[in-house]
């Protein structure tokens, strides 16, 4: 368990808060975004095509550090990708997805996580690629939304 406290949430925090440390603004807006996507999917995958060891009783609990660690930081960084290194939306979203869904596969291979009732490394794909999707929109949503003086601020 403690290795999905240090490899699923602190280095990847760390890291995430090294790479946006001049763009903290995109934590607040994604990162509880990425939170919220990440803990609905995991919910349904544990309880229909997933799981992860260590195996407890609430295997919610087991997958905390990845929902509050690599999956809402790695979509901060993508978003800030896209607005502030202005790197092309759809192959910053399929390359994000990628690397999950790469770091997923390695974990797999090593016992850490487990498939069943037809779930495959495809499907994890996708369900990568489409909270990016949703958060690329969100973003289009907030530009759509908030002024524009606040926008041009923010992605300063």
């Amino acid at each position: 368990m403690l290795g999905n406290w240090v490899l699923g949430m602190l280095i990847p925090l760390l890291l995430g808060a090294w790479i946006l440390r001049r763009h903290y603004y995109l934590l607040v807006l994604y990162f509880p975004l990425g939170v919220a996507i990440s803990a609905c999917i995991n919910s349904v995958g544990f309880n229909y095509f997933w799981n992860i060891m260590p195996n407890t009783n609430n295997q919610s609990y087991a997958a905390l550090p990845m929902d509050l660690g690599i999956y809402p930081i790695t979509g901060c960084i993508m978003m800030y990708m896209i607005l502030v290194k202005k790197a092309r939306p759809w192959p910053s979203i399929f390359i994000s997805a990628l690397v999950l869904t790469l770091i997923e596969w390695c974990a797999k291979l090593f016992g850490h996580v487990v498939y069943f009732n037809g779930w495959n490394i495809f499907w994890t794909y996708w369900s990568y690629f489409l909270p990016f999707v949703l958060a690329y929109g969100y973003s289009k949503l907030i530009k759509q939304t908030l002024p524009d003086d606040i926008v041009k601020r923010s992605t300063r």
